[in-house]
């Protein structure tokens, strides 16, 4: 257990999970008798957790002789394990997209509950795949709300008809019009920005905001629907001012994307860590591997279809479109030893099902 005892380690969210056993912040607590999992190994390994403030003291497979004051927690063979980590989440798209214009205080509320069920369900840590403005996470830092650490990506910056285009048809651009345009962009949960000067204005916005990274639409999507799967967003020269933006503030850009096309666009002009890219070839999967690309992977999600609310026929057909290149995208990643990582992408209100995630995965 060499991770364990290595680290030391320091668990800033400790009182929040000892606040869910009525157990107060700093008391000792000996967690007994249970399978722990390193986060490593395959083999659990029977033992005890003592536990001081927000620190893991002591792991033993032998009895721990803990404080009389201590608090006891009988694990009863159950598994203890560090907390997850989800590399893809939207915290703000918690509500069937059909409710996504809802006023700003509902979806608000509706990712407070995602948040704390995040954090119940043991995830201790996710990286906002956009549309999470940084001011929640640090509410949540502040105890404020309940939830995970939070690294926040802060508007989706989007083409006009990109995959962060949530406009409804009749909604005016907010660049090409006075009218208000889109709730959506009010919230803060994409922006549209053409060209390299807007780039670089939404990009520095977001980090003015507190964003950790920058997250961009570089191809079409399943749930938008102006842009077709095999569309490629936004141009190089956007997306290197993307990068170089994100670059100067000492961080990064993810992308979302499917096709090796706009795989091979983004990583080509500098994006560090590609979102799905469930229909990459074998040369896209080299490159990937070749520049030490990130390939964040997500199951149980592209195969809902039906159960996500709000989807039309068409968002469903393309789900059917990307789903199938699933079983394909695994297969390159082991064969090309591509890094990779634990992602969901539960949108729209899916995040009770978290569990299904882990599940899904096992057949690989």
């Amino acid at each position: 257990m060499r991770l364990f005892t290595r680290l030391s380690v320091a668990l800033s969210l400790f009182p929040l999970l000892l606040a869910s056993l009525g157990i107060a912040q700093g008391e000792v607590v000996l967690f007994k008798n249970v399978r722990i999992f390193d986060g490593v190994n395959d083999d659990l390994r029977r033992g005890n957790v003592l536990v001081e403030g927000n620190t893991i003291a002591r792991i033993s497979s032998s009895d721990i002789t803990a404080p009389a004051s201590a608090v006891v927690v009988e694990g009863n063979n159950r598994i203890l394990t560090p907390g997850f980590i989800d590399l893809h989440a939207h915290l703000t798209v918690a509500v069937p997209k059909n409710q996504l214009d809802a006023h700003p205080w509902v979806i608000g509320a509706a990712a407070g509950n995602a948040a704390r069920s995040y954090l119940m369900s043991g995830f201790t840590t996710v990286r906002d795949a956009g549309g999470t403005h940084p001011s929640f996470a640090r509410a949540v830092d502040s105890g404020l709300l309940v939830g995970p650490r939070i690294f926040p990506s802060g508007a989706i910056v989007t083409q006009t008809s990109g995959h962060g285009d949530l406009r409804a048809p009749s909604d005016p651009h907010p660049a090409l019009s006075a009218g208000p345009g889109d709730h959506t962009l009010f919230h803060g949960i994409s922006v549209i920005a053409d060209g390299v000067p807007l780039t670089l204005a939404a990009v520095r916005e977001n980090l003015r905001h507190g964003a950790t990274q920058i997250k961009i639409t570089g191809g079409g999507g399943v749930a938008s629907d102006f842009d077709p799967i095999h569309t490629l967003q936004p141009s190089p020269e956007e997306i290197r001012a993307a990068v170089q933006a994100a670059g100067d503030w000492g961080t990064y850009v993810l992308a979302h994307a499917y096709t090796s096309e706009a795989v091979q666009r983004l990583v080509n002009n500098g994006v560090k860590s590609i979102e799905h890219a469930l229909l990459i070839d074998d040369d896209t999967a080299r490159l990937c591997a070749d520049k030490g690309i990130i390939i964040s992977t997500q199951v149980k999600v592209f195969r809902m279809g039906s159960e996500l609310e709000g989807l039309s026929d068409e968002n469903r057909r393309k789900m059917r479109e990307v789903r199938a290149g699933q079983d394909n995208l695994i297969r390159l990643i082991k064969k090309y030893d591509l890094k990779t990582g634990f992602g969901t992408d539960f949108v729209l209100g899916t995040y009770p099902r978290i569990a299904e995630e882990f599940t899904a995965r096992t057949e690989y």
